[in-house]
């Protein structure tokens, strides 16, 4: 293996952005942890679920961006692209959003919230089309600083302003509020970053084989967040909820591992995508990401295995040992999850996308284990281990071209 200088200097960029944006994201849980009850904080892990489940389109839609970017590098056609897109993303998200508010309506009653509340919430639905078309085009032109510093500007604003709100007495709402018009913000300045493409005169461009591209990345996508955000309201389900808040702190702690190392399969991606007929350099680079996430890894299951009671007293204010007894468990079980992400996204950047629907197989598996083991939140966090466990194995071995 030899050492990719791009992936690295790629990697440290977006470390350094991510470390940034996560750690804001983290003090945004700690703020409001503290600010709120258990009970309260549940709720609002709940809806994060959610939100996370729902950034299937950021995040497909981003992966499908960056990589047509990668491969275009005429200004006029990318600005093309960037039109076409924000009109259909606009289309497509209002009649989501519509069908969500329906849907939402027995899910408030399930999960014991608020529907004005999950009506909010799907707001993101929106915004989850508009910012990754920015975001993709300023990853696939591994412009780096200016992607780091766009999810920088969100989280700031997210952190004070949801701080602020639930401080005059808006509790989850104002966190919600906060969260979206965060968002809100990085994608209205995300556009000032991509100005060079914007401001060239328009040439067609030719996007033969988006949609072919674009239905399994979108499945791949929704599977990787449905897997590791589905735990937390499978346990809102099934546990009182005093208990579900307790499993959802150490969950949203465990969780920091996957986007701890999401900088490395970002910068990954626009890489491996370039030289996806390159097998040697392609492979180069998907063992450097590899590695790093290795150390990442370790890192962080070292530090919850020694020492779970200070990190959740630090995190949350509170003696939780309830919580601090899964930590470790958790971290394992999103530790494979965040490696099966690296190998289905090198897969993606590579176009092997041949079997992506048998990874179905492995929610159906995740939400069985989970429903059925769980007396208490120990047998819940051994049945995650061993469904995340699974699916690690099946993105190795079930997709392939």
């Amino acid at each position: 293996m030899q050492i990719n200088k791009n992936l690295v200097k790629g990697s440290i960029v977006l470390l350094i952005a991510f470390n940034i944006y996560n750690a804001l994201n983290f003090f945004f849980h700690f703020a409001m942890v503290r600010m709120m009850t258990v009970v309260e904080y549940g709720v609002l892990a709940s809806l994060f679920s959610i939100i996370y489940i729902l950034a299937v389109f950021t995040e497909s839609i981003q992966t499908v961006i960056t990589k047509y970017t990668t491969e275009e590098n005429n200004k006029g056609k990318l600005k093309n692209i960037l039109k076409k897109s924000l009109k259909r993303s606009l289309f497509i998200s209002l009649g989501l959003f519509l069908i969500y508010l329906v849907i939402a309506i027995p899910f408030s009653s399930l999960l014991k919230i608020d529907y004005k509340l999950m009506a909010l919430n799907g707001t993101i639905i929106i915004l989850a089309f508009l910012s990754p078309i920015s975001r993709g085009i300023l990853q696939g032109k591994k412009k780096f600083t200016a992607l780091g510093f766009n999810m920088i500007i969100e989280s700031l604003v997210k952190f004070f302003l949801a701080i602020f709100l639930v401080y005059i007495g808006w509790a989850v709402y104002g966190a919600i509020i906060g969260t979206i018009i965060g968002v809100i913000t990085a994608l209205v300045l995300s556009f000032i970053n991509i100005n060079d493409i914007i401001k060239v005169k328009e040439e067609n461009a030719s996007t033969e084989g988006i949609y072919s591209y674009t239905k399994p990345t979108f499945i791949i996508i929704l599977i990787i967040l449905m897997f590791y955000s589905i735990d937390i309201i499978i346990a809102k389900i099934f546990f009182s909820e005093e208990i579900a808040g307790v499993y959802a702190i150490a969950s949203i702690l465990a969780k920091t591992i996957f986007f701890g190392t999401q900088p490395i399969s970002r910068a990954m991606f626009p890489l491996s995508a370039e030289n996806h007929n390159d097998k040697k350099k392609s492979e180069n680079v998907f063992m450097n990401a590899f590695a790093l996430f290795t150390i990442g890894i370790a890192v962080a299951l070292l530090a919850f295995y020694f020492f779970p009671n200070l990190i959740l007293k630090i995190f949350s204010g509170k003696d939780l040992p309830a919580s601090a007894s899964i930590l470790f468990y958790l971290g394992i079980a999103i530790s494979f999850i965040s490696l099966a992400n690296l190998i289905l996204l090198y897969k993606l950047s590579l176009g092997k996308i041949k079997g992506h629907l048998y990874l179905f197989i492995f929610i159906i598996a995740e939400v069985l284990l989970l429903s059925w083991f769980s007396d208490n939140i120990f047998q819940f966090s051994i049945a995650f281990i061993t469904a995340s466990a699974a699916f690690l194995w099946g993105s190795i071995f079930l997709m392939n071209e």
